[in-house]
């Protein structure tokens, strides 16, 4: 996950709605390997700290999404 592809399109709101309900802001369905139950149960705190990293890191496009 870096700034590149959909995740360049996400706000930091539609990043934490995804992580706790696992749809994108388009609707689409993410990935059944992202570890939800897990993921969920962070505070928003901790979300906008992933979120935070996830936004310093370079962008590199992988080609799928």
């Amino acid at each position: 996950l870096t700034p590149a592809g959909h995740l360049s399109e996400w706000s930091e709101a539609d990043f934490i709605r995804a992580m706790r309900t696992g749809v994108e802001p388009g609707g689409e369905r993410l990935s059944q390997v992202m570890p939800f139950q897990s993921i969920s149960a962070m505070t928003d705190e901790e979300l906008k700290a992933v979120w935070l990293f996830l936004q310093s890191l370079p962008p590199v496009e992988t080609g799928s999404n």
